[in-house]
């Protein structure tokens, strides 16, 4: 089962490319699907060899349309109400990942898709793409916590209080998409961004992860203190000359 829903590939050096596979559900997210997600991410995050996530879903139609609701439809209230502990587990897992993922958001991302891809640090769309966070339409509440650091407080309360859905271009706006591939290759975009990220140095870019998660709702000065403090020891620096060989040397060709 696990196999079937869920694909890996190596789509340039350093990207894990995993795929959502359930296309013929607009990649439903269903309870084993998600299982494999976060123990594949748990490996991937002692992996030398990854140095970025990018999470896609199979076909061109969608993301991910959200949880799988005929597989929610057949369980039981406490059965469902032990599912949802689980599952706020495993999406704050996938938030606190360690290493930069990117949600490629082509086709709908409604429910849960949405969910993954605002928690994920980079989310590429194109002109396909249509976002909406549909927990009110069944009087539920979703994305209070974190979508207003990504789009402002205004157009959070649009998004959430109508559940309506946002197109690829208006959500590259609002910021809800962080890329925009206006030609509609959503998987190159993505897969051009995770290279970009993939060629930094790994200590790096994992501190600035963790740096931006543990910031909102610090005080400026201490936010200011720790990345200070993060640069004097984990990132360990090295002696200006080994930082910047490329420059010196492009200099030295010059003289």
């Amino acid at each position: 089962m696990t196999a079937q829903q869920l694909r890996e590939s190596f789509p340039a050096p350093g990207v894990l490319q995993l795929t959502l596979d359930r296309p013929e559900v607009h990649n439903a997210i269903s309870m084993s699907l998600q299982r494999a997600l976060d123990e594949r991410l748990t490996r991937a995050a002692t992996e030398d060899d990854v140095r970025v996530v990018l999470v896609a879903g199979a076909g061109d139609a969608a993301f991910s349309a959200g949880y799988d609701l005929h597989e929610l439809a057949e369980l039981s209230p406490d059965e469902n109400a032990t599912l949802v502990r689980e599952r706020e587990a495993l999406l704050w897992r996938y938030l606190e990942f360690p290493k930069p993922t990117i949600a490629a958001v082509h086709g709908l991302s409604y429910g849960a898709g949405t969910l993954y891809a605002a928690c994920s640090d980079l989310r590429v769309g194109g002109p396909a793409s249509r976002i909406s966070v549909t927990a009110a339409t069944y009087g539920g509440a979703n994305l209070t916590w974190i979508l207003d650091t990504l789009i402002g407080a205004g157009q959070t309360r649009d998004l959430l209080m109508t559940s309506r859905v946002v197109g690829g271009a208006e959500a590259f706006r609002m910021g809800l998409l962080t890329r925009y591939a206006e030609d509609g290759d959503v998987s190159g975009a993505a897969t051009a961004a995770a290279m970009q990220i993939a060629t930094q140095p790994p200590e790096a870019v994992r501190e600035i992860k963790s740096l931006l998660l543990t910031g909102p709702g610090s005080d400026l000065r201490s936010r200011y203190d720790r990345e200070n403090a993060a640069a004097r020891s984990t990132l360990r620096p090295r002696p200006i000359a080994e930082m910047f060989t490329e420059f010196f040397r492009a200099r030295a060709g010059t003289e």
